[in-house]
């Protein structure tokens, strides 16, 4: 299972072999002819010499092994583990592909020494290959046997062990169901080759979906709840933080305008998640900045109050280098019910800036800070 949740990649489809349309025993209105027509089109699945596809004939454990491997375009990775086995051997036709399918924990061989390439798989079998297959962590007990209820009206035929399975797998939506026996699960039959197409097509479309998910959320900004910065402008994908924006951070350790000195390091975090008025994340709240002091004023009494200009240097959200250039002096502001408000303080002249460890330092940006809110990357 841990294997086979990194394999799920994109499928890099192979030579044409034989078209469907070719099979003399399956005509068009046959009802799985389309997911059968796909996957021999694609050579995911193949038919025999004699020009027959034999869809009503019991599939086998060793086509399932070569149509899953091909499926999941793992023909040519490592084999990690020989076996050996005493109904088996390397002149088999699919050999390689059975040892592939066993290193990756789709098939299971026997404990007896015997493999049984032309046995015959039930549909429990089958199932239960493909829901571990598959990412289910986010399907509940609850919702799976809610599932199986709902669809099946041979529900109370199902055994217990079998159910929690069996309802992840109907709601990904892989179950070959065949007509006229769509509603019920008939968990112990053997699975046909028809029925093996329409399996396989059914992993081939969730494994797709899973793609665009992921595909999607790593082409979507990331949504979280933070302090939120108002005056930012949008273009886009890019999100302009305007000269003059306070952001708070955290000081771990103790900075001074009067007794910090240029190029003194210090680390800091945000106080919190740093988001648009759209709640797009900027900064995450879980970040290390790494500070570099780069000018001091010192406090003159009467005259001027303290200020550090500094950067802050971190790898963001996304793994892209952070710099923040900033600084901070006695007159800053304050932050309040989460939004930036402008509240001065009464200092008297002259003071020195403190911050003291676990103390909110308000850094005001000097200059713009543009960041792709996509990938997360600071684009200055």
């Amino acid at each position: 299972m841990k294997k086979i949740i990194g394999l799920l990649l994109v499928l890099i489809l192979s030579g044409i072999c034989t078209y469907a349309m070719d099979y003399q025993d399956i005509t068009y209105g046959f009802w799985a002819y389309q997911d059968i027509e796909n996957l021999t089109d694609n050579d995911l699945i193949v038919g025999y010499p004699n020009n027959k596809f034999e869809p009503e004939k019991y599939a086998t454990r060793a086509e399932y092994a070569v149509s899953v491997i091909k499926v999941l375009n793992q023909q040519n990775i490592p084999i990690e583990q020989m076996f050996s086995f005493e109904d088996i051997d390397s002149s088999h036709w699919a050999w390689n592909y059975i040892l592939r399918a066993i290193n990756l924990d789709i098939i299971k061989p026997s404990d007896d020494g015997y493999f049984y390439p032309d046995e015959p798989l039930t549909r429990s079998e089958i199932i239960t290959f493909l829901v571990n297959i598959l990412k289910t962590e986010d399907i509940s007990k609850q919702d799976a046997i809610k599932a199986l209820q709902n669809s099946y009206d041979d529900f109370n035929d199902i055994p217990d062990w079998f159910k929690v399975t069996a309802g992840k797998a109907e709601v990904l939506n892989v179950i070959a169901k065949e007509p006229p026996r769509q509603r019920y699960l008939d968990y112990d039959k053997y699975v046909t080759r028809a029925q093996l197409a329409v399996f396989m097509a059914n992993l081939k479309r969730a494994i797709d979906g899973y793609k665009f998910e992921k595909v999607k959320e790593e082409t979507s900004p990331k949504i979280a709840e933070g302090i939120t910065i108002e005056n930012v402008l949008r273009d886009g994908d890019v999100v302009t933080l305007p000269a003059q924006t306070v952001l708070p951070v955290m000081v771990l350790g103790q900075i001074s305008s009067d007794n910090s000195v240029p190029g003194e390091m210090f680390q800091a975090k945000f106080a919190n998640n740093i988001v648009d008025y759209e709640h797009h994340l900027l900064f995450s709240k879980d970040i290390i900045l790494i500070g570099k002091i780069l000018d001091t004023t010192q406090s003159k009494y009467f005259l001027r109050n303290g200020e550090l200009i500094f950067e802050l240097s971190a790898v963001n959200n996304k793994n892209f280098l952070t710099r923040i250039f900033g600084a901070a002096e006695c007159e800053t502001t304050i932050v309040e019910a989460n939004k930036i408000k402008k509240v001065i303080k009464t200092v008297i002249k002259g003071r020195d800036f403190k911050v003291k460890d676990g103390q909110i330092l308000y850094v005001k940006l000097f200059k713009p800070i543009k960041i792709n809110i996509v990938t997360g990357e600071v684009l200055n």
